[in-house]
């Protein structure tokens, strides 16, 4: 039986769904994120790891099936063999901040190679975010349509906040390759903190709704912040002992 006591209502339905749709095909589902963690902010999505012992057109469908209808869900679907096979970056998500509620599968192992990995391969997704809306962003607002103009500023506001994310996830991902713990929670991040510049990329999550006019309206010192961040992620990571 799936362990749903204490669920928010709206994932002990999905699980329970899950199970009962899914049956002997579904190893395990594990609940991470934010809201698996007390951090959820109002527009936080559920997220899940499902991993099937097997995959095929019927079984993606059941599972598209549990999640008709439902909003704000992210969930990453697996078979034990893909997990077996997965490649060297993203394997840290699978070994840490995870709540297991049925089931239970080994994780792909990870080294220390595979954390400076993860560590290059988020360095360079935030700079991709940052430069793009840098320099492929539509400049001249004043000409566009009020409805077209709000929904730029939001978009590109909504994914440099997604870059801000990474960050995160980098800054918690470096607490390992220098042989900590891995922070589960922001503040536990937080507290292991002294760089002014890092703290305050923590904040840019926990203050958005405060902080996401200012980005809407010109969202240009936020990305120029997190490439600035990117940046010396990847120079600390070149002159850091192997």
């Amino acid at each position: 039986m799936p362990a749903t006591d204490g669920l928010p209502l709206e994932v002990r339905e999905v699980v329970e769904a899950l199970v009962a749709s899914l049956g002997d095909d579904l190893s395990a589902i594990y609940w991470h994120g934010s809201e698996a963690h007390a951090e959820a902010k109002p527009d936080s999505d559920h997220d899940l790891i499902i991993v099937m012992k097997r995959l095929d057109e019927h079984l993606l469908l059941r599972i598209q099936g549990v999640f008709l209808g439902r909003d704000n869900w992210s969930s990453f679907v697996q078979t034990e063999e893909e997990l077996r096979q997965y490649p060297s970056t993203g394997r840290l998500q699978f070994h840490f901040g995870l709540v297991p509620l049925f089931g239970q599968v080994d994780p792909p192992p990870f080294s220390r190679e595979n954390v400076i990995d993860d560590l290059l391969q988020l360095a360079l997704d935030i700079r991709f975010e940052c430069r793009y809306r840098l320099f492929h962003r539509e400049l001249d607002y004043t000409e566009m349509e009020a409805h077209y103009r709000k929904f730029l500023r939001t978009r590109n506001a909504r994914m440099l906040r997604y870059a801000a994310k990474l960050a995160v996830l980098a800054l918690k991902t470096r607490e390992v390759l220098q042989g900590g713990s891995y922070p589960e929670t922001r503040d536990e991040l937080r507290k292991r903190l002294t760089d002014e510049d890092e703290l305050a990329i923590i904040d840019i999550i926990d203050l958005w709704e405060e902080l996401r006019p200012k980005f809407e309206e010109d969202a240009t010192t936020l990305a120029l912040q997190l490439d600035a961040f990117a940046r010396k992620l990847v120079h600390e990571l070149e002159v850091s002992p192997a």
